[in-house]
């Protein structure tokens, strides 16, 4: 009761596209994959991803002209009411939004198609707006209270529609509920707050990547996924020299002059250094991508962190000098793992999604539709060979 698609239809999509991947890239025959699109078959309405961003942008616009014309009819309403009827138009439009995903599920089985991410999101957002509005009615505006009350509808967007950008919004309440949590005990978050975080952290990318795998949390292996890969961003996070510095100003209202170190300066150096590299090796080590696209990344946030704190004065020298080993190193890596080596490779694995391959169709008929324009005929009368000059024309089509 709490899934919005059934995890069987669900599975089958997931099955099609890895038979069209292990197709395009000849591990299975033409006859088995047509078997396994026969067998596993899901009738999920899932568009490509130029018409899912069309279909997003037009259920916005379709959400925000239905809002103009409430809020037209009921200006006076508005006017003298204030907070309260504020508050009944965002729980009113939240309800609408849901609705209208759950008909439309029921009905066409959208499934990222656009139309059901943006009720979903704009569903979040005025739900999220009237709890605002409530919690701003009192004099002293408590932001813990806020997320603790968004908290569970949140979770209920994740747990029921399998979404990754509400799961991303989950897991920022959370954090951010940990972080009032712990600013609340004084003087020794200072000491706590970056090593609580990473602590957190670090339990949670554990927990996500020991259940990813698990087939009952099939259905929300995408959320999980997510989760994942933001545990391993926030633990770099808290421990960057550059935040850590930053939010002790910021937060903490500690008085740093020009040149003066925090506490525990050099540990945080360390592990802006280090976390990046360590990410690097273990996703090389254990084939994991997560870590080594987070690995990479993050690894220019160091470099960054470092210069900001340790220029050498002249910038262009600097980006010269590190534009040219990083080529020397994607030039060297590219040559190594030209032949597969420790399950690494620089070939590129073919895409059956590619945009290319979806619509090579659409493309081809196109094509043709174009070179024919002039061969087309219509009641016996042939276009294509006209004459015309000026405002007249010639004796001829």
């Amino acid at each position: 009761m709490m899934k919005a698609y059934n995890i069987d239809t669900i599975k089958n999509s997931f099955l099609k596209k890895k038979a069209a991947f292990w197709h395009a890239n000849k591990l299975i025959s033409d006859q088995q994959y047509a078997s396994i699109l026969q067998k596993h078959s899901a009738n999920l309405h899932t568009p490509n991803v130029f018409v899912k961003i069309g279909l997003f942008i037009f259920t916005c616009f379709i959400i925000l002209a239905v809002l103009g014309i409430y809020l037209l009819m009921f200006t006076s309403a508005l006017s003298s009411s204030g907070n309260g009827f504020f508050i009944f138009t965002a729980l009113f439009f939240a309800i609408a939004c849901f609705a209208s995903l759950e008909y439309l599920i029921k009905l066409k089985q959208i499934y990222n198609s656009g139309t059901d991410e943006a009720l979903l999101y704009v569903g979040l957002i005025s739900l999220y707006t009237c709890l605002f509005s409530i919690t701003d009615i009192s004099e002293t505006f408590d932001p813990l209270l806020l997320n603790v009350l968004c908290l569970p509808f949140i979770a209920f967007a994740v747990i029921r529609y399998r979404d990754r950008i509400a799961t991303l919004a989950l897991s920022f309440c959370v954090y951010t509920i940990l972080f009032l949590v712990i600013m609340k005990l004084g003087d020794i978050a200072k000491l706590i707050m970056p090593f609580a975080l990473m602590l957190f952290s670090g339990v949670l990318y554990f927990i996500s990547k020991k259940h990813k795998t698990k087939s009952e949390l099939f259905y929300w292996k995408s959320c999980i996924e997510v989760v994942e890969f933001l545990s391993l961003i926030i633990f770099y996070t808290a421990c960057n020299y550059y935040v850590i510095r930053e939010s002790s100003v910021e937060f903490f209202n500690m008085d740093l002059q020009l040149g003066q170190d925090i506490p525990l300066a050099f540990v945080f150096y360390i592990l802006t250094a280090t976390v990046p590299l360590g990410y690097i090796y273990v996703g090389l080590k254990r084939k994991d991508k997560t870590l080594l696209w987070s690995g990479l990344v993050l690894l220019a946030a160091s470099a960054l962190t470092f210069k900001y704190y340790f220029s050498l004065g002249h910038p262009e020298i600097a980006l010269t000098a590190s534009g040219i080993v990083l080529i020397l190193v994607a030039y060297f890596s590219i040559n190594y793992f030209k032949t597969p080596k420790h399950g690494i490779t620089f070939e590129e694995q073919i895409d059956e999604d590619s945009f290319l391959k979806t619509n090579a169709e659409a493309l081809i008929i196109v094509e043709s539709l174009t070179q024919k324009t002039s061969q087309v005929t219509q009641d016996g009368v042939e276009f294509g060979g006209g004459q015309s000059g000026g405002a007249g024309s010639g004796g001829s089509y």
